[in-house]
């Protein structure tokens, strides 16, 4: 049995609207929005998550050996809040490797808030979720003729203590 070319379109096109509907484009509640993607809560980021980023992409720029601990410092809760990395680098390639490490964290999806230069350190800001990366490169070099390289991630809210907070973030 032939059908006719209506009926063949009406039944094209019932296809059509059953396979739209069941895909779920949106249409079958009348909005014909399709629906948004399911809420995923994302995984938190926390010091150890923050230490490291650092620590990878540190050391995928030519920075060796960073000095992760907080010896020395005040005691105190602040502890918790706050990934260190500190380096010595030869003076020959301290500023490539950290301007190299600053790309790479911008990379991944650090935001530069903050750039400036103070005598003979430079320093920029980053920012990223509820954190900031205070990143330093003193230019002068040490009596071995190395220069002091520094990224300090710090949780937004963290309560550093004076001298802590001097030697960590942005004197701007």
């Amino acid at each position: 049995m032939r059908r006719s070319g209506t009926a063949a379109a009406t039944a094209v096109a019932s296809v059509f609207v059953t396979v739209t509907t069941v895909a779920g484009c949106g249409l079958a509640d009348g909005s014909g929005a399709a629906p948004g993607p399911s809420p995923s809560p994302s995984a938190p980021y926390t010091r150890e998550t923050a230490a490291a980023e650092i620590a990878s992409v540190t050391e995928a720029s030519g920075l060796r050996g960073g000095d992760t601990s907080t010896a020395g410092a005040p005691r105190g809760s602040w502890r918790a809040c706050v990934a260190p990395w500190t380096a010595q680098a030869p003076a020959a390639y301290a500023a490539e490797a950290f301007e190299a490490t600053v790309k790479r964290l911008r990379q991944h999806d650090w935001e530069i808030v903050s750039s400036h230069a103070e005598r003979d350190v430079t320093f920029r800001t980053l920012v990223k979720r509820n954190w900031k990366v205070y990143a330093r490169h003193y230019a002068p070099p040490g009596p071995d003729g190395e220069q002091t390289v520094a990224f300090t991630a710090v949780e937004d809210g963290c309560a550093l203590p004076g001298p802590v907070r001097g030697a960590y973030t942005d004197p701007a």
